[in-house]
């Protein structure tokens, strides 16, 4: 392959390999000092001997490696050209990237990664990159579970400008055609630590079409609704209720027990004293019965005699 060699005003020596159908990238051939290649609309899938011919290339600052068969991204691939600037890969089949793909790439203005098959990013794969300035994500079929969303809101407080109007989440379900910063802002909406879920409608919302998505991923905003928080606060009232009245129970129980014994067994001391008394009246009721039974037959017995 014959390398198109393009000078350009500012010392920039552009390699333009568009279209060619190649299979891996071919080494710098001669002693000229390449800035920006561009291997667009080929068959390159980054293989290991990808990486060594990128060697070559020295002072590269632009690679283009847009529409061709890549599929993932191992450890510190682009380490060898470390005086990137601009990387775009878009148009690709990546799903996978290594936490240190771009490992080495100080230097790194603008990344690319729009049109691929990403769900997720690694949280640490964008930590090196201290002076990246642009990031495109949009047409990826993103995953918006908070915990996958961590690389999303470092992105934002880094100041990074988000150049993904079309960037919307895929799954799960009740957020398809949500935007990736507005799930993003929903699961952390303070600034502690631990991600909170989107706050999503109980409603079943339709799945957006792409032109639908296109014409108003802009102007959607979604309203977080809230869901079974208020069962879930009467549930722990109750709960709380129930444990007082337990430790209540628990603590005055002996002494109430104490008090119910006490108080039957004074009654029954009561009922005792009140049949005795009966016992006593009723046998001076007797003797005095026969007492004056006594007299009258005395009296009467005396009147016969007379």
């Amino acid at each position: 392959v014959q390398l198109r060699l393009t000078l350009v005003p500012a010392q920039i020596q552009v390699t333009n390999l568009t279209s060619k159908l190649l299979r891996v990238i071919p080494p710098r051939e001669n002693k000229s000092s390449v800035t920006k290649l561009i291997l667009e609309r080929n068959l390159i899938s980054l293989s290991e001997s990808d990486r060594s011919a990128l060697a070559t290339y020295s002072n590269l600052t632009d690679l283009h490696l847009d529409e061709n068969l890549v599929i993932d991204i191992g450890a510190k691939y682009f380490s060898v050209v470390p005086h990137l600037r601009v990387l775009s890969l878009s148009w690709n089949n990546i799903s996978s990237l290594d936490p240190e793909a771009f490992s080495g790439l100080d230097d790194l203005r603008k990344l690319d990664l729009s049109h691929n098959l990403l769900t997720n990013l690694p949280v640490v794969l964008l930590q090196g990159l201290k002076h990246l300035q642009v990031l495109n994500l949009q047409e990826n079929p993103w995953n918006c579970l908070c915990e996958l969303l961590q690389s999303i809101r470092d992105v934002k407080e880094a100041g990074i400008s988000f150049a993904a109007p079309h960037a919307t989440c895929a799954s799960p379900e009740e957020l398809t055609g949500t935007h990736l910063l507005e799930a993003t802002s929903m699961c952390f909406q303070s600034n502690t630590d631990s991600p909170k879920p989107p706050l999503t409608s109980t409603m079943p919302r339709p799945a957006l079409t792409s032109n639908q998505s296109s014409n108003n991923s802009r102007d959607q905003t979604p309203t977080p609704v809230l869901g079974n928080t208020w069962k879930f606060t009467a549930c722990v009232a109750a709960l709380a209720l129930t444990t007082s009245i337990l430790i209540v129970c628990a603590v005055k129980g002996p002494s109430w027990y104490k008090i119910l014994y006490n108080y039957r067994h004074h009654r029954l001391h009561q009922a005792d004293e009140g049949d005795d008394g009966e016992k006593v009246a009723s046998t001076a009721f007797s003797q005095h019965w026969h007492h004056q039974t006594y007299s009258l037959n005395e009296r009467m017995a005396r009147g016969y005699s007379t």
